[in-house]
């Protein structure tokens, strides 16, 4: 490819406008937040405390992956790329020090933190990259159309849902995940389709592309990818899935039509000697896509089982929790539960307005009857997919002109129509054709676009194999929403060729129709631009951050916490009690919530109410050091205590019982740093006191 190609190549500008739409200083400069401590800050491989190669030993958050406190999401190529950016960080703040210090200047880091410039620039350069990939291939499900390209590309890199992944450190994972998912896709369609374009022009003979080039593109890359896509993200798991739902979608379009291919090989034997051929053609084609298939599945079971094995004897610690809907007990609550979370997914997707980083405990009411209005989205839900499915299985009903067995004449069929429709529109003789809007090209289309692509990347977080340990959450629906792009650019389509086929005596309605859909869509875009930015900025500051969350979801227990936290250290106290309240008994949630919220009645002078909650707080601990558990362990309940005895100590007014109560947290937990400073800070005092 020539450079001045390049340069024209729809992917390079779609890349462009992705990565500029996250180029703000606030974002590249802002601050860890969310999980970044856990993932970045405090992960002993990422920060340097334990040597790099524990990343293949160790789960995403630095626990060994043989313990029970393993969250068992084992993805060492995304922690060593945040390895790579801290090491790359700490060199660059090092030497923005050694420059303040010869000019005898000070400046402030984030917290003693390295900066988080080149974390996010890379996120931001990855999902250009991303956004490039998935322009480039579009063509493998919508040939033929440089449009359809540039509005997926578009629509795929502007939306604003990505904020979470983009703008967030802890959500790498997605994009490498994706890159690796893509590449793998790229590799596989570009040798399938030169396959087939071989096989049209040399029937009797599957040899006309080298053997090594369909080993390497077909099983040896994706194989590779699908193996980095999974130790990226565990979502990588269904890369070579969608590929064989590709393959078959695209080359065969449904279950009845592969079994005439397998079956008619010798039916045909009187036939003339092209036909005869076409069907030796179509034979060989269903014989080899049944041996690709086996090889990928063999394949992914390897990779799989691997994974597997790496968890070790325990499996990870989900609570209700935090997926309500995925352990709901009763069937039919959960059946219909879960739907109606992939019903607000679809939303997400179609208006991107209620997005939030938390979606936990009791954000979303669960669906415990039909009589719930909700039901009805899910049972339309259900009537959509059944009916593609279906489609899958015994194809659609076309006429037999309209329909095609032959990917390959499917794929040349969209240039010959827009040459047929120009010249009858030169003619002036337009009439409508009867399968302009719904054909089986177009059926394959949205059925791959479905399948392969929203619902295949999707599956291990959809709570079918497998229950997760999230609700709902912005970034699984990173790559699968390439298939609700896709959709849309399918549809966009039609009403251009709508307007191109229908008569000339309505010619204002045609006129009518293509305006109106190019308003549609550069509205669309001009509306994701802004919803981007301001999530993008969102991201930079946790206050910001859970601001703007508690405004989309203020039933979500976990952004109460962060919320009224980030109030309190801006000394907002009167705000944080407002929001920590629902969640101030120990009972409710958790203590440490107790612990923060009684801080907060303090610095309010309200104390008597502190005290009370806090007395309930060391009940629960104590119940929970009885029960036990993985989530119960002694360290974690010991500093949690050890906070509870610090709230106390503030709120005690007589010193020598207030030392006893700061000496007896310390005792607790002597790793608290927190506990330990307050403790030298009031021994300072009382010396001082002493002194007088």
């Amino acid at each position: 490819m020539s450079s001045w190609s390049f340069w024209k190549a729809p992917s390079f500008w779609t890349a462009l406008i992705a990565i500029l739409a996250y180029w703000d200083a606030r974002a590249l400069t802002g601050d860890f937040v969310y999980d970044d401590a856990g993932s970045v800050v405090k992960n002993v491989v990422v920060n340097g405390s334990v040597d790099w190669k524990e990343a293949f030993q160790r789960d995403f958050w630095g626990v060994e992956m043989t313990t029970a406190q393993s969250h068992k999401s084992f993805r060492p190529i995304t922690t060593l790329t945040l390895k790579a950016n801290y090491l790359l960080a700490q060199w660059y703040q090092q030497k923005q020090q050694s420059r303040d210090n010869h000019n005898n200047s000070s400046s402030t880091s984030n917290k003693g933190h390295p900066p988080t410039v080149s974390f996010h620039v890379v996120n931001v350069i990855l999902h250009g990259l991303v956004t490039g990939l998935v322009t480039r291939a579009t063509p493998y499900i919508l040939p033929n159309n440089v449009v359809s390209q540039l509005i997926v590309g578009l629509l795929f890199g502007l939306h604003p849902v990505h904020a979470e992944v983009v703008s967030n450190i802890t959500s790498r994972g997605e994009l490498l995940m994706s890159i690796f998912f893509l590449v793998a896709f790229l590799s596989f369609a570009n040798t399938r389709q030169a396959t087939e374009e071989s096989l049209h022009l040399h029937p009797l003979s599957s040899q006309r592309q080298r053997w090594w080039q369909r080993l390497l593109g077909i099983y040896t890359i994706p194989w590779i990818c699908m193996t980095l896509s999974l130790f990226s993200k565990e979502q990588g798991a269904t890369t070579l899935i969608s590929l064989v739902l590709w393959d078959f979608l695209k080359y065969h379009g449904n279950v009845w039509n592969l079994l005439q291919k397998l079956i008619q090989k010798k039916k045909h034997d009187s036939t003339t000697t092209t036909t005869t051929s076409q069907h030796q053609q179509d034979a060989v084609t269903a014989r080899q896509f049944i041996l690709r298939t086996t090889i990928l599945a063999i394949q992914t079971l390897l990779v799989v089982t691997l994974r597997y094995i790496l968890n070790g004897e325990t499996s990870p610690d989900f609570i209700e929790a935090q997926n309500p809907a995925g352990f709901a007990k009763d069937r039919l609550t959960r059946a219909f539960s879960v739907c109606w979370v992939y019903c607000l997914y679809i939303r997400d997707a179609l208006w991107p307005y209620y997005l939030c980083p938390d979606w936990s405990g009791v954000s979303i009411d669960l669906i415990r009857s039909i009589k719930d209005p909700r039901a009805m989205a899910v049972v339309a839900l259900w009537y959509m997919a059944a009916q593609s499915f279906w489609t899958m299985v015994v194809g659609g009903n076309f006429s037999s002109s309209s329909s095609t067995s032959a990917a390959f004449v499917s794929t040349k069929s969209d240039a010959a129509v827009d040459a047929g429709q120009k010249k009858k529109k030169k003619k002036n003789e337009l009439t409508v054709s009867p399968d302009w809007w719904w054909n089986d090209a177009t059926l394959r289309q949205v059925n791959m676009s479905i399948w392969a692509f929203a619902f295949s990347p999707f599956l291990l977080s959809s709570n079918i194999l497998v229950v997760v340990g999230l609700m709902k959450a912005d970034r699984v629906i990173y790559l699968p929403l390439f298939g609700f792009c896709l959709l849309e650019a399918t549809l966009l389509e039609k009403f251009r060729a709508g307007a191109l086929t229908m008569r000339t005596s309505i010619e204002n309605r045609k006129e009518l129709l293509f305006w109106a859909a190019h308003f549609f869509l550069m509205f669309q875009l001009f509306v994701f631009c802004g919803r981007t930015h301001e999530r993008n900025v969102a991201w930079s500051e946790s206050l910001r951050l859970w601001e703007a969350a508690y405004a989309i979801n203020p039933r979500s227990h976990h952004t109460m916490y962060n919320y009224g936290y980030e109030l309190s250290l801006k000394q907002r106290y009167t705000e944080a009690e407002i929001v920590l309240r629902p969640i101030g008994d120990p009972r409710v949630e958790s203590p440490s919530n107790t612990f923060v919220y009684a801080m907060v009645l303090f610095n309010l002078q309200r104390c008597n109410r502190a005290l009370q909650l806090l007395d309930d707080a060391f009940e629960v601990i104590k119940e929970k050091r009885k029960e036990g558990g993985p989530r119960n362990t002694d360290s974690h309940l010991n500093r949690t205590e050890s906070n509870l005895l610090v709230a106390k100590a503030h709120c005690t007014d007589d010193l020598q019982e207030r030392g006893r109560v700061l000496y007896q947290a310390v005792e607790i937990d002597p790793t608290n740093e927190y506990a330990i400073g307050l403790a030298t800070e009031f021994m300072k005092k009382l010396e001082q006191m002493n002194l007088l």
